[in-house]
């Protein structure tokens, strides 16, 4: 009786460990862009009314999220357009996903002495 149970006990962790290094199933919820990389997320703080950083380089897919970390209300506005935050009070953050390589300069529209450049390569 106490070999069956040892039996049963060793057969249940082997299958249990097959399960564990898995075959050809590939459940992987994350995605790749068109480089086979992984798209990142990447930060920019608004602080010292000032983007920091203030370049930032990127691969194409990537995502910039901005915080604005002041009391000041700040934006985030591209010069040619393709993204703007509109208002960010404390705390608010802005996200914009570069699908196309690039350099996009951006600044606040509220202080325009405010400006930063994210390189999407």
């Amino acid at each position: 009786m106490k070999q069956n149970a040892l039996l049963t006990l060793a057969l249940l962790l082997a299958s249990t460990m097959i399960g564990c290094i898995g075959g050809d199933d590939d459940t992987s919820s994350e995605t790749t862009d068109d480089d086979g990389e992984t798209p990142q997320s990447n930060n920019v703080d608004i602080t010292g009314f000032a983007f920091s950083p203030e370049t930032l380089t990127i691969s194409v897919g990537d995502t910039v999220t901005w915080t604005n970390k002041e009391s000041a209300t700040h934006t985030a506005t591209a010069d040619d357009g393709e993204f703007d935050s509109g208002n960010l009070g404390n705390g608010d953050t802005f996200s914009h996903t570069f699908t196309t390589a690039g350099t996009y300069t951006y600044y606040c529209k509220i202080h325009p002495s405010m400006t930063a450049t994210i390189i999407v390569e």
